[in-house]
């Protein structure tokens, strides 16, 4: 593959690894795979190895992107970076159940001190209650309404969120470079970039040629 063999161990994977998933795994079926980087493979196919990621929740959003498949992920559409470092490339979404936790708070802006969402849902809970007493009890309600239809909310807006697959365009085509945590500014976003050139530059110049950090 041309990896650094230290990449490949510390994602506990072999070079044989990669190539059995790159060949059997269905996710990847009717895919350009030259289009995928050798970094990214190795990513997915530590997740599928070592099972800390469903493959299919990225590979579902690749056969779209690849127009070969709806939005089974029901994520936000993929957005060009506007941070300077980043500029050029693109970002989707893609969703896991470990993300569900997250999900539930944005819905209902847990952290923010500035909504009162999480308030009026207890003052609905309440008065539903009192209206129209639940088995479970008012707890029982709170948990539903908090976690399933705050979940069901989320989704229904294809506002889930996830990591992120960075991704490329060249000649109208996609590559797709990496996955990735979210970024919360400007030196994250230019370690970022730091890391997709070093991982990903050489294999595909084209593509860093365009983007602002490159500059």
């Amino acid at each position: 593959m041309g990896l650094d063999p230290s990449i490949l161990a510390g994602f506990g994977t072999s070079e044989h690894d990669v190539q059995s998933f790159t060949e059997s795994n269905a996710g990847l079926a009717g895919i350009d795979t030259s289009r995928l980087s050798k970094f990214l493979l190795v990513q997915l196919t530590s997740a599928w190895k070592r099972r800390t990621l469903n493959t299919f929740a990225i590979t579902d959003v690749i056969q779209h992107l690849e127009g070969r498949g709806p939005n089974r992920s029901n994520t936000a559409k993929p957005r060009q970076f506007n941070g300077e470092s980043l500029r050029g490339l693109w970002k989707v979404h893609f969703f896991d159940p470990r993300f569900l936790t997250r999900n539930i708070y944005n819905e209902w802006s847990v952290f923010s001190p500035r909504s009162d969402k999480f308030e009026k849902l207890c003052e609905h809970v309440v008065a539903e209650e009192t209206e129209n007493p639940s088995s479970g009890g008012w707890q029982g309600r709170l948990a539903h309404e908090f976690v399933v239809e705050g979940y069901k909310r989320r989704a229904a807006k294809q506002r889930l969120t996830g990591e992120w697959l960075i991704f490329g365009v060249h000649e109208q085509k996609n590559v797709y470079l990496a996955l990735c945590a979210h970024s919360d500014g400007p030196e994250q976003d230019a370690e970022i970039y730091s890391a997709l050139l070093n991982l990903c530059g050489d294999e595909f110049p084209d593509i860093f040629a365009t983007i602002a950090g490159g500059e």
